[in-house]
């Protein structure tokens, strides 16, 4: 495993676009804010992004080959920032990185999915790498629960008829006494049932590391993932939130959507793998479901062709369910205590690792 140097400068390179921090004073101080945490450190500030749709290309192995070919040309400036750099907070990563940055050690994520980050070939070269899962939670919580309120309500089928001047009462559903399932139970969904408390449901929860017996604070009943279509068929909702991996690949496919009742309602703010598309599509045509809501796809962005954007009864978003300004608030405090944990050769909150 590589390690920060001892004595010397340490280089921490900033390779997000820095308006994303959302103001220049605020960006400048979190710079100086890192620096302060050790005489030794060095922030430099160099972009480096591959944008969407090479980001969901490098989340899958079958896409790999087509993601090298479409990876961007490095820059002298990005090349002589990598060549410094011992650890650097980051969305994107150039492939085979560690050739290009003999010194780098740590990687701090940007967002709670980091395959993108890993196809970089962290592991292998005993580079570090850390996730900001949590510190995008309440916001896209939020979010969700905005799309079930939305979506029981007819919000907007009611703007469309106040744009058409057309006095015609809708009367919408009753979200409290009904049964909600979580797949995942990660910092996302973990917020969702906190704020699902205030509507009186029935939760339910399906984990990856779910054993028999297992309890959890504010939810009602937690099922392992060999159980998940018993699960679905209790719930007149389902919200899923998990990271990409082998496993989640295609888990909501036709058979899931069969398994949910008639009349159920998805949402979808983790990973587009998850969901075979073409049955999400059926199973809203066929009005099996009432309807869905997703914020991520299997490809993005999504093509202007893609059936999605005219599916009934589906409403769409575009990656963007969180609140920037909270969450890089949120990762601010997460870079400075992995900093200091880094330093010291401690543990770092949210480390990835093969297990």
């Amino acid at each position: 495993m590589r390690q920060p140097p001892v004595d010397g400068p340490v280089v921490i390179g900033i390779l997000y676009p820095p308006e994303w921090f959302g103001e220049a004073d605020g960006f400048a101080a979190a710079c100086r804010d890192i620096e302060a945490v050790d005489p030794r450190l060095e922030v430099v500030v160099v972009t480096y992004e591959e944008g969407q749709h090479l980001r969901t290309l490098r989340g899958s192995d079958a896409n790999l080959t087509e993601a090298r070919a479409a990876a961007p040309e490095l820059t002298d400036a990005q090349r002589k920032m990598f060549a410094r750099v011992h650890a650097v907070i980051a969305i994107d990563l150039p492939f085979d990185v560690a050739a290009i940055a003999p010194n780098l050690s740590w990687v701090q994520g940007i967002g709670a999915g980091s395959t993108q980050l890993q196809s970089a070939g962290l592991a292998a070269a005993g580079i570090r790498l850390t996730s900001s899962a949590g510190t995008n939670a309440v916001g896209i919580a939020e979010f969700v629960i905005g799309r079930l309120l939305e979506e029981r309500k007819h919000f907007r089928a009611l703007a469309a008829l106040q744009a058409a001047h057309d006095w015609s009462p809708i009367y919408g559903t009753q979200l409290a006494g009904t049964t909600v399932g979580l797949i995942g139970f990660g910092a996302i969904n973990s917020a969702v049932a906190a704020r699902l408390r205030a509507f009186d449901v029935t939760v339910l929860v399906t984990r990856r590391r779910a054993r028999p017996g297992d309890r959890i604070d504010g939810v009602d009943a937690v099922f392992p993932p060999e159980r998940l279509h018993e699960m679905l068929s209790r719930c007149a909702t389902v919200i899923a939130a998990v990271p990409e991996s082998p496993e989640t690949t295609g888990l909501m496919d036709e058979q899931s959507f069969a398994a949910m009742p008639a009349g159920s309602f998805f949402v979808n703010v983790g990973r587009g793998s998850l969901v075979e598309e073409s049955a999400l599509l059926a199973a809203l045509a066929s009005g099996h479901l009432r309807g869905a809501a997703l914020d991520v796809a299997s490809t993005e962005p999504l093509p202007a062709d893609d059936p999605l954007w005219t599916a009934p009864n589906l409403a769409l978003s575009f990656h963007c369910s969180a609140s920037p300004t909270a969450m890089f608030d949120n990762l601010q405090r997460l870079v400075l205590d992995n900093v200091r944990r880094w330093l010291a050769n401690e543990p770092l909150r949210n480390e990835v690792t093969g297990d």
